[in-house]
């Protein structure tokens, strides 16, 4: 049960921090002049590096070497760092070509392709519990972006591919790197990924030649960006996967729109109406169900 608590309640941090980054984010995309493909490259480089750096302060500078010992770790991690370059890249361009609720939406669908890699490739069959979180993750998630009015989505044909894209390049990355994460840890993994990721991004968007505004505001906002909205939320994530399931890790991830509207409500002045609060209501039903221990779980968490 503490296992299972614990797993629950990394994966809902990382919710809530990615839910804080959308809002810096929005700031900096409104404000500052910044691109998707800006944003994806510095929040890759400076949130890698600083992880690194944290990595090697706290276990020592031989400590973040661990995988380059091996080949598959090496092999693994330059996956790993592809994977979570595409993540980025396709939910900010989902936002470009549509919305921002577009996007949270078609994030919504990753638990599917995790349930669904595990029935086919690990002839894993979903429990009912899973299916019914699932529904409620979606629900909950549909009613807080959209306020309960559907027609104000402008579901652009390119913004939904691309966010739809996002939430299979996460799921895979929530899969992919669980066994190298077992012999070089969350940390070296995350870090090394990320380097990898924002230094492919460089090939392409020069950090240096960034037409931005840098101000104190947009500053913080960046800092918030890889310490919280990256850092700790990757960390966080990958490593709720040793206590639950992909599945329910993902399911949990849910907590980013959630958090996002708390946050606008907080800083911006905005308002909830009925059907978002409906759907926090949803979210958090699903995270005490989730949470709340059967033999499923147990012999699930286990493994």
């Amino acid at each position: 049960m503490l296992k299972i608590l614990k797993g629950v309640f990394l994966a809902a941090f990382a919710g809530c921090c990615w839910g804080s980054m959308a809002v810096a984010a929005q700031y900096l995309f409104t404000n500052c002049g910044f691109e998707a493909r800006h944003l994806t490259t510095l929040r890759l480089i400076g949130a890698g590096v600083l992880l690194l750096a944290l990595q090697a302060a706290f276990g020592g500078f031989q400590s973040i070497l661990k995988p380059f010992k091996e080949k598959r770790n090496i092999r693994d991690v330059l996956i790993y760092g592809v994977g979570v370059l595409l993540i980025q890249y396709t939910f900010f361009l989902a936002i470009e070509q549509s919305n921002a609720g577009t996007a949270a939406i078609m994030v919504g669908v990753g638990p599917l392709f995790i349930i669904g890699y595990l029935a086919i490739c690990k002839h894993r069959k979903p429990v009912p519990k899973e299916f019914f979180c699932l529904f409620l993750a979606i629900s909950g998630v549909s009613l807080v972006v959209t306020k309960g009015n559907f027609g104000s989505l402008d579901f652009v044909s390119t913004g939904a591919f691309w966010g739809l894209l996002s939430s299979a390049f996460g799921a895979f990355c929530t899969v992919q790197p669980k066994n190298v994460i077992s012999r070089v840890g969350v940390s070296n993994v995350v870090g090394w990924g990320m380097v990898v990721g924002g230094s492919i991004a460089c090939l392409f968007t020069n950090p240096f030649a960034m037409d931005v505004h840098w101000t104190l505001p947009s500053v913080l906002c960046y800092f918030q960006i890889i310490a919280f909205g990256t850092v700790a939320a990757f960390w966080c994530y990958l490593k709720s996967t040793e206590y639950v399931i992909p599945s329910i890790t993902a399911i949990l991830g849910s907590f980013e729109p959630l958090s996002a509207v708390a946050l606008s409500v907080i800083i911006l002045g905005a308002t909830f109406n009925s059907y978002e609060l409906l759907g926090a209501t949803a979210i958090l039903a699903n995270m005490l169900i989730l949470a709340w221990p059967s033999k499923d779980t147990e012999s699930l968490t286990a493994n």
